[in-house]
């Protein structure tokens, strides 16, 4: 009824799965890039949980749209079987022939051991995935952990990923689970979205269904906010009955009013409008007993495509603006991505804070090259050790490439003090490729015995070497050498609009769509005509789908970190340091075009 009375090409707030409306914000591609990056490991357990209707299903869904090269699954949607059984589901879901009649343990056992161990001798890593892992029996979970017993004298067979709500926390901390609980090698907690990412999140879906003027007033989507803890599943539910009511007293935005109204409907009694807290227990509880009655299942949550090759493919495809970390859908050609990144997007000052000039690096020009691809056992350690940071210690570096000064990034993700200095960070997983694609300084993760998160910082990249900046200076690395430690994870820095936005569309604000007009026009040949009008019209997205396609980037007609960073690079916007230049800033200063 009220997508015709809006303009809209469709309901715009289903609870259903479209994945034409995927929204990931930023802890959504984190959680994301932690499976991606468990689907690599050999064993153990990766641990995604979150309160119901925050979005663990769709990161699941995600996941399962981008598999990495090599990697085989079974999905497990419904936990609540007996041991026997779970392992009968298993075989089916990885094609392993049972005979009938004959489905003891042992015999299911022996034949899923076999299935692994040829899976190995092949290069492929078989992943289990279990959703609603809450409601697994403790003699179930058991079964499970001693599935993780199959292996070589070498490597774990079998990766498996665990998904629920916190009471599975709870349950791996209980004594009886404990070994299960030691073997967990990652671990993510999903959370409601903040204010931001809310209103983020409702302009994203209307923009989708095709309309670009604000269809909720701000003190509407506060409202909403509040009613809804930051659940998107309970968002959609409260914007699609608001637009309804809308609709039906013909009014032209949703207001408040109407958002209260539409809660009372929903929920079938008055509503406290204090906003309730998003990490209360008893607020989680009063939403899980309301999603479950109304809403329950899949619920879809949009964000605009565009994506780049690699690893994760269409996790890439995201250019929605949110609060935290970053992270893409395959293309015809590997090394050459489609899609945008996903960064953090607090708000930041429209003039960054003046760096703070630091010494970069000496130059690794003449110093020989560390040949890692020649290390064994000990040696390679003790080498890893030698080059290996913690991620605060190889962000200051990294920075130092931007002219810039980290002083004590404290605890918690150094990525998270950047806006202050005008910058963002992308957090990625893919290959050599990608790295290159971007074309910028970056962190790679590597692996290390002890599971501690240690980086190398990537300053430069030939066609065979790389330049690492270490405390102590620079030194180059074969790229075999660098891709035999590297664990396929890393982060990015860019350069956002001055107004710090990670996504221009057209809902975004007059001076954003200025910026990316007068940064289109100093592309050759955009097809734009010089104007310095604020309007996200026609004649600007077609320019920007033409410089998206010949970039290699998903043609969406929508500026998010990807589209942005080709852009800075291909007007060559001072003050960015590239990798293809050793790390050399393009100009003194981070600017604006």
């Amino acid at each position: 009824m009220y997508p015709k009375y809006f303009g809209l090409k469709e309901p715009s707030f289903s609870i259903a799965p479209d994945p034409h409306y995927l929204f990931l914000s930023e802890q959504h591609k984190e959680a994301l890039a932690h499976l991606l990056y468990g689907a690599g490991e050999s064993g153990g357990f990766v641990l995604l949980t979150g309160e119901v209707g925050t979005g663990k299903t769709t990161v699941c869904r995600a996941f399962l749209e981008q598999l990495p090269d090599g990697v085989d699954v079974a999905l497990v949607l419904n936990p609540t079987q007996t041991a026997s059984e779970l392992l009968l589901n298993l075989c089916d879901e990885f094609g392993i022939p049972v005979p009938p009649g004959r489905r003891s343990v042992k015999l299911l056992v022996d034949r899923l051991n076999q299935y692994l161990l040829e899976s190995h001798a092949n290069g492929r890593r078989p992943v289990l995935i279990i959703d609603e892992a809450q409601n697994l029996q403790p003699q179930v979970m058991e079964q499970i952990r001693l599935l993780t017993n199959l292996e070589t004298t070498k490597h774990k067979l079998l990766q498996i990923f665990l998904i629920g709500q916190p009471e599975l926390r709870r349950m791996l901390e209980s004594e009886q689970l404990r070994q299960i609980n030691q073997r967990i090698t990652a671990r993510f907690h999903l959370m409601p979205f903040s204010l931001r990412e809310t209103g983020d999140y409702i302009r994203h879906r209307v923009a989708v269904a095709g309309v670009d003027r604000p269809l909720f007033t701000a003190r509407a989507i506060r409202l909403i906010y509040r009613y809804s803890a930051g659940i998107p599943r309970l968002i959609n539910i409260l914007c699609d009955r608001a637009l309804l009511g809308t609709c039906v007293t013909r009014g032209s935005q949703v207001t408040p009013a109407i958002v209260a109204k539409a809660a009372r409907e929903v929920r079938g009694e008055p509503l406290d409008v204090q906003p309730p807290s998003p990490i209360a227990r008893p607020a989680f509880l009063a939403v899980g007993a309301f999603v479950l009655a109304l809403a329950g299942g899949w619920w879809g949550y949009g964000w605009i495509a565009g994506d780049p090759g690699g690893r994760l493919a269409a996790l890439f495809a995201t250019q929605g603006t949110t609060a935290e970390p970053a992270t893409t859908q395959a293309t015809a050609t590997p090394a050459m991505p489609t899609a945008e990144p996903a960064v953090p997007a607090e708000p930041v000052a429209s003039t960054p804070a003046p760096p703070q000039s630091e010494p970069l690096p000496a130059p690794a020009t003449e110093l020989p090259l560390i040949a890692l691809s020649s290390f064994e056992g000990e040696a390679l350690n003790r080498t890893q050790d030698r080059l290996a940071l913690s991620e605060a210690d190889a962000m200051r570096r990294l920075l130092q490439r931007w002219g810039m000064k980290l002083e004590d990034p404290g605890r918690g993700d150094p990525c998270a003090r950047l806006a202050r200095v005008g910058l963002r960070c992308a957090r990625e997983q893919g290959k050599l490729s990608n790295v290159r694609f971007f074309d910028l300084p970056a962190l790679l993760r590597i692996t290390n015995p002890d599971g501690a998160g240690r980086f190398v910082v990537l300053s430069a990249l030939t066609e065979t070497e790389a330049t690492l900046d270490l405390a102590t200076g620079s030194e180059r690395v074969p790229i075999a050498g660098l891709e035999r430690i590297w664990t396929g994870a890393y982060t990015l820095v860019w350069q956002p609009p001055p107004s710090g936005a990670t996504l221009i569309g057209p809902v975004s604000p007059p001076e954003d769509v200025r910026w990316l007009r007068q940064l289109l026009l100093q592309v050759p040949e955009p097809g734009l005509t010089p104007s310095d009008s604020p309007a996200f019209d026609a004649a600007l997205t077609g320019a920007l789908r033409a410089f998206q396609t010949a970039s290699g980037l998903q043609p969406d007609g929508i500026a998010g970190p990807r589209t942005l960073i080709q852009l800075t690079r291909s007007v060559k916007m001072p003050g960015i340091p590239w990798l293809s230049q050793g790390g050399a800033m393009s100009g003194k200063e981070v600017g604006t075009p």
